[in-house]
């Protein structure tokens, strides 16, 4: 059996980017996995994501349109995480699930359970660590859009940034604007 060898693209990013800016962004980003893919001819690309709004999404539709194959990573059950998309994005979000060649879910932080991150808490936020920290521990490089602020949001862009950083991953960062900036 020859099986391909991967190189993994994790990402991470803010979920509230500008929409004029996102053809943009997806310009940089499609530019970015086509020289990956140039560079890479010997593996296969496969992208990691939590498939959030914003960055995830951007980056999913521009691993899609040029043909990388992406697996979802969740941090909660679907059902729990679908909470945090308007109804527009669910529906974007099951469709982007269709194509997906893999979908897992991480098991639940230590003490954690169903009924804790249930509502927006720190019980929650531990999630969107464990699955920010969970895709840059299996990725050979991340893709980061952030507008470059840091904060101490567990589980935030700044949090998993800092951790890509840490564990010597390969970073390419996307400066982008915020709505709530």
């Amino acid at each position: 059996m020859n099986k391909k060898e991967y190189y993994t693209i994790g990402v991470t990013g803010h979920r509230d980017l500008l929409p004029s800016q996102e053809e943009e962004n997806l310009t940089i980003i499609k530019g970015h996995l086509l020289k990956l893919l140039r560079e890479h001819k010997d593996k296969e690309l496969l992208l990691l994501t939590p498939l959030a709004d914003g960055a995830d999404r951007v980056v999913t539709r521009a691993a899609n349109e040029v043909g990388i194959a992406f697996d979802v990573i969740l941090p909660m059950p679907k059902e729990l995480y679908c909470q945090d998309f308007s109804q527009k994005s669910q529906k974007e979000f099951i469709h982007y699930l269709k194509l997906a060649r893999n979908i897992e879910t991480i098991p639940m932080y230590a003490g954690n359970t169903l009924e804790l991150i249930a509502k927006h808490s720190t019980f929650r936020d531990f999630q969107y660590r464990q699955v920010g920290r969970t895709i840059v521990d299996r990725a050979d490089e991340m893709i980061i859009m952030s507008d470059g602020i840091e904060n101490d949001k567990m589980g935030g862009t700044s949090d998993i940034a800092k951790y890509a950083k840490i564990h010597g991953k390969i970073l390419f960062e996307v400066k982008c604007d915020r709505l709530c900036a």
